[in-house]
């Protein structure tokens, strides 16, 4: 047997053997305990969120969103169906999902929206194009995410609003008040839900949906009448549609054997269209989780972010929360931020007032809906006119509203915009832009906002925050997918939207 010795051990071992030999006889000192060291900055802003979560009432849960219905369902699954049927729009050319995709944030990612006058009615998004360039839509469309959560109105103006009168009795009524019965008046022709009320609205404008179809209707209703007569196959519009297999559709999402002319009402359209919107819920963002618990879900820069966020200006905060509070981060108000004026507007002047087009109150004069912030990351470009391209800009205007205004016009204004930078037209959409603006600017200065006060890096923890505040299944085609018509999905007339992007590529 071989004898091991110090010549035949690797060295490491032998070192090793030498060390313990030395240790075994010379017992070590005491080795004093390291120096204090401050807590990690991860633990500083958990705390300090901590008590803004407190202080705030939040739990990390949207309540309402609870009891959303789900895409599965039969309701749901119809109202996708005619979500994104063109048979809605007059002309068969538009569906709504032309302009509130769920691959594109449940909007077009487009400043203004192209609608029935569109090159080629399967592409949307920034691809979309009018014909000869032409803008005749002059608000932004907003996402149809969690549309479904709004409590008070839909609308950048608010013209679809739940309110609450009390009637000559004394008894007190909530309803909804729509274009049709006036703003501050209960439309009896709707229920109490706004997105049933909401869907009833853009298949009757002229250039969103309508275009030139339905040439004897005299009025909304009989607009929507015909829409119903079309789908259901009957009355005058019997045989419109070239292949129509929806009774049995709508049959089968009501539980009904009724005929077409009692079960395919407009009524019955507009449940089956909030149904589906109402299944575009999406609230489980890394921020609610965090605020449940999941300290793992936020990086440093989106905590800082959320403290600056939930800060009040006066406290060298952003002081966002003053209008963006609560779960789901809106105060569901009206206000006037400036954002730059651009397109052809609302008004004679191309100025758009907003609310102030419904009401002369002087505080509604260019005010526009406070937005939720869930999702925001998804559904650039953003403010009434689609004027900022990314949350960079946005939190720029927030900091120096003038300067931000200075700095879109100084880049050519509408010409800066991605929809709008190839046209030779475009500078027609500057028309007394400027001037419009320095009006909104203006009221901005007499009213309560302060701008806040953050530097650059304050600036992008705020948008890293913002970020954060994106649902999961968003970011995720897989999941995304479930609330877009598949290809094996059953498609009643052959008018379903397949949209492509501008090189043809399938969202």
């Amino acid at each position: 047997m071989t004898t091991l010795n110090s010549k035949t051990l690797p060295a490491a071992i032998v070192l090793a053997s030498l060390s313990l030999t030395a240790h075994a006889a010379f017992p070590p000192r005491p080795v004093p305990p390291p120096p204090p060291q401050p807590a990690p900055e991860l633990n500083t802003l958990d705390a300090s969120l901590a008590n803004i979560i407190a202080a705030q009432g939040l739990t990390g849960v949207v309540a309402a969103a609870q009891t959303a219905p789900k895409i599965t369902e039969p309701l749901a699954q119809l109202g996708m169906k005619l979500f994104f049927s063109k048979a809605l729009g007059g002309e068969k050319s538009v569906a709504c999902a032309s302009c509130h995709h769920p691959a594109l944030g449940g909007a077009d990612g487009l400043s203004l929206p192209v609608g029935v006058n569109a090159i080629d009615a399967n592409v949307i998004g920034p691809g979309r194009r009018a014909v000869q360039n032409e803008v005749d839509i002059p608000r932004n469309s907003p996402t149809v995410f969690n549309a479904g959560l709004a409590e008070r109105a839909l609308f950048w103006d608010g013209r679809v609003e739940r309110i609450t009168r009390t009637a000559a009795n004394g008894e007190t009524v909530t309803g909804v008040s729509t274009p049709d019965s006036g703003i501050g008046r209960i439309d009896p022709a709707v229920p109490n839900d706004l997105l049933d009320a909401l869907a009833r609205f853009p298949v009757t404008s002229t250039e969103e949906m309508r275009g030139t179809g339905f040439t004897t209707a005299t009025n909304n209703q009989q607009i929507r009448t015909h829409i119903a007569e079309r789908i259901g196959d009957y009355g005058a519009l019997q045989g419109d549609l070239d292949t129509n297999d929806w009774l049995a559709e709508f049959r089968a999402a009501y539980n009904s054997a009724e005929p077409a002319e009692t079960l395919i009402t407009f009524d019955s359209i507009a449940m089956a269209l909030g149904e589906y919107q109402h299944a575009m819920t999406f609230v489980d963002t890394n921020w609610h989780r965090y605020v449940r618990g999941d300290k793992q879900a936020l990086s440093d820069a989106q905590k800082r972010g959320a403290i600056s966020f939930f800060t009040p200006v006066n406290q060298g905060g952003a002081g966002c929360v003053a209008c963006h509070s609560g779960e789901r981060f809106t105060n569901e108000g009206f206000f006037n931020l400036a954002f730059p004026q651009m397109g052809i507007g609302k008004g004679e002047n191309h100025e758009d007032l907003g609310r102030g087009h419904l009401t002369p109150q002087p505080r509604d004069q260019f005010a526009f809906k406070v937005p939720s912030l869930i999702n925001v990351a998804v559904t650039a470009p953003y403010g009434h006119a689609g004027v900022y391209q990314n949350l960079d800009e946005v939190v720029r205007h927030y900091v120096n509203p003038p300067a931000a205004v200075d700095a879109f016009f100084a880049r050519g204004g509408a010409c800066s915009l991605r929809q709008f930078n190839r046209s030779a037209t475009c500078d027609s959409l500057n028309t007394n832009s400027m001037e419009n603006s320095e009006q909104a600017l203006q009221l901005l200065g007499q009213s309560p906002f302060q701008p806040a006060r953050l530097n650059r890096e304050q600036q992008q923890d705020l948008v890293a925050f913002l970020q954060a505040l994106t649902d999961n299944c968003v970011m995720q085609t897989a999941c995304l997918r479930q609330f877009i018509p598949a290809n094996t999905d059953s498609d009643p007339d052959n008018l379903r939207l397949n949209a492509v992007n501008r090189i043809g590529n399938p969202l």
